[in-house]
């Protein structure tokens, strides 16, 4: 990076169906109200996808952007994987040399402003990826699984809900994208995570950065440290689950004494 010029922070959040357009339309006000510019922050939708009335007015309201990528999904079969990761590369293939890119998931909420440590800066400038611990080790026990590790294999089971990313890392998200779309990985519960827990494990265990918790906090791992909380679940199913209240309320709480 440029002596005094650190890198320009962006946040993408990806949705997809009603809920997560409407779990995004409060995530994405609260990382815009933290960040130094609004616009800096941008919610990403398949581009054939309806953009919801609340989304719309949410955007023109706080500032930040509403962004389109080309979904390419031959099948129903692993949607959310195939989405994310398609979403991945492309947000991250628009990213410049001195740019770093919190890709995050539609039921997070930002609690306060988002900083990042120098020297994790220059190793995701360098073409790492960070990501922070899951709340528990999810790696599967069943040789017979296509996406199962042998214990020398795995490295520290991380969250995909939030990633930390530059330019350089382009690779391995075209990498992950490459894996969600193979059969063997159809049917592999946890969708994206489950992708790039392998990749990491199985040939890129070098190019994992451990994020503090604190830019991932599930509960009822939060801290008053926490800088990032996430409503973690099942994906698909956030309307169904008291967590998309939950979420909704913790966003309002943010903004509402602000002013925002």
């Amino acid at each position: 990076m440029s002596p005094g010029h650190p890198p320009v922070l962006r946040v993408v959040i990806i949705a997809s169906g009603r809920d997560y357009q409407e779990a995004a339309a409060w995530a994405a006000p609260t990382f815009a109200r933290f960040l130094p510019g609004p616009k800096n922050v941008s919610v990403l939708l398949p581009d054939q996808e309806m953009l919801i009335d609340s989304l719309a007015r949410h955007s023109l309201k706080f500032g930040f952007q509403i962004e389109r990528f080309p979904l390419r999904v031959t099948t129903d079969e692993m949607f959310t994987s195939r989405l994310k990761c398609q979403a991945f590369v492309f947000a991250v293939s628009l990213l410049h040399s001195q740019e770093l890119l919190f890709l995050v998931d539609a039921d997070t909420c930002c609690l306060k402003p988002l900083h990042v440590a120098s020297e994790v800066e220059g190793e995701i400038l360098r073409g790492k990826i960070g990501l922070a611990p899951d709340i528990e080790d999810r790696h599967f026990q069943k040789e017979s699984n296509p996406w199962y590790l042998t214990p020398e294999e795995r490295t520290t089971y991380v969250n995909s809900g939030v990633i930390l990313a530059a330019a350089t890392s382009l690779d391995l998200f075209k990498t992950f994208q490459e894996l969600s779309e193979q059969p063997l990985f159809l049917h592999a519960p946890f969708h994206d995570q489950t992708v790039i827990n392998f990749e990491l494990g199985k040939h890129f265990r070098s190019r994992l950065v451990l994020l503090d918790p604190i830019y991932n906090g599930i509960k009822p791992v939060l801290s008053s440290r926490t800088l990032i909380a996430h409503f973690a679940g099942g994906a698909g199913y956030l309307g169904s689950q008291a967590r998309k209240a939950a979420h909704e309320e913790l966003c309002c709480g943010i903004l509402n004494p602000a002013g925002f």
